[in-house]
């Protein structure tokens, strides 16, 4: 027969047990998260295969209604086999923008960097101190990050386009040897670049 002091001895030990038991589950579980976010982190960290990066551009940028007035600008609509080298643009390009801001125009510092494959490359453009200024939303919330582009080339000019498309951020940029000139489509922002050499 049990006697009553230890009836309640042992009700006392069953919570005890069921907190430990739960102790013990929650670590193995965060044990076990753990790993695998850190499995997850070095695989989404770790670069890309070159073949990834070759297969961005291939396929064309699509064409807008009104992109059809610089690529006839540049001779370039029907694609004919006769044109002259198209310049490179690749590598990193530094300078400044300028844009109406709430109160007055604004100017500040521009980075681009991009990467060309053919006729067709991708990169992206860095605007800094954009927040109150009259460009694009896209530039204002990617900020130091910058915007993700893909860009087509043509012989004295560059159609210049954020990935998810045109409708985010256009710009037209004029190629004159290292230095770039060009307005974002909309918005009356001037963006200057020269080569880094």
């Amino acid at each position: 027969m049990v006697s009553p002091l230890q009836s309640v001895m042992s009700q006392e030990e069953t919570p005890m047990r069921c907190v430990s038991f739960r102790v013990l589950l929650v670590g193995v579980l965060l044990t076990a998260l753990l790993c695998s976010v850190a499995l997850g982190w070095a695989e989404w960290s770790a670069p890309p295969p070159a073949a990834i990066w070759a297969s961005r551009v291939a396929l064309p940028l699509l064409i807008e209604p009104q992109d059809g007035a610089v690529a006839r600008g540049q001779s370039r609509w029907n694609g004919s086999l006769e044109d002259p080298p198209l310049p490179d643009i690749a590598g990193r390009w530094i300078g400044s923008w300028s844009g109406l801001g709430v109160m007055t125009r604004r100017t500040s510092s521009a980075h681009a960097e991009f990467i060309q494959a053919g006729r067709w490359g991708w990169g992206k453009i860095i605007l800094a101190d954009t927040l109150a200024a009259d460009v694009p939303l896209v530039v204002s919330y990617r900020g130091a990050l910058g915007v993700p582009v893909v860009f087509d080339v043509f012989q004295t000019a560059v159609l210049v386009k954020h990935e998810a498309g045109g409708s985010h951020l256009t710009a037209v940029f004029r190629i004159d040897g290292d230095r770039m000139v060009g307005m974002l489509r909309g918005h009356g922002t001037l963006i200057v670049l020269g080569r880094q050499k």
